[in-house]
């Protein structure tokens, strides 16, 4: 796997998504027999089972990688994977816990109703990281389509469908970046001037 676009120098990818979310999954069902819908558990605002699952992603966007350092969880949401209008009615289907992804409110919300066929689902997977085969960073923080996906019409939509091409995409890097700098250097006087900055980038950046 290469380099996750997703992430910056300062964080360690979780492995085990997948199993975490199936035990997640195991335990809603114990203490909760009767749910039928499991996305109905987990997306209840402050409940033990939407910390559990923000948890599981470390409260990191699963499109585009931005952190709660950078915005508030509450611009936080649990994503339908494939989305409810792909499943024609099955909610209980929608909402298993395998299809349910933490999602920055911008992604989630441009991502909406975008279906796409079959054979996009396992390419699209925010989970095992096939995701980042599709899109790169470049040196410049810019979230671009990898070069041999260039014509391929599915993953341009998703690209733009998205926005990952935003300019604020960078700017939410860049951010990010710092952060990571400034908490691995804690002790350090450098790190205190890099705060000064990330203060007045997130003011500018909560303007946007």
């Amino acid at each position: 796997m290469k380099n996750d676009y997703r992430n910056t120098i300062y964080w360690v990818s979780k492995k085990n998504i997948v199993s975490e979310k199936d035990a997640l999954e195991k335990k809603i069902k114990a203490e909760h027999s009767r749910t039928k819908i499991i996305y109905n558990q987990i997306n209840k605002k402050d409940s033990v089972y939407n910390k559990l699952f923000r948890n599981i992603y470390s409260d990191k966007c699963s499109y585009c990688g931005i952190t709660t350092d950078v915005v508030s969880s509450e611009l936080f949401e649990i994503d339908h994977f494939l989305c409810e209008s792909s499943f024609n009615g099955d909610s209980i289907n929608a909402g298993k816990i395998k299809n349910l992804v933490l999602s920055c409110k911008k992604c989630n919300r441009a991502k909406k109703d975008f279906i796409w066929d079959e054979v996009y689902s396992s390419k699209f997977n925010v989970d095992d990281g096939s995701i980042t085969e599709l899109f790169y960073r470049d040196k410049n923080y810019y979230i671009k389509v990898e070069n041999k996906f260039i014509t391929d019409k599915t993953i341009c939509e998703f690209y733009r469908k998205l926005k990952l091409d935003e300019e604020i995409r960078r700017l939410d890097f860049l951010l990010m970046n710092m952060y990571g700098f400034s908490k691995k250097h804690s002790s350090d006087r450098i790190s205190e001037k890099i705060s000064k900055y990330i203060v007045l980038l997130q003011q500018k950046r909560n303007e946007l």
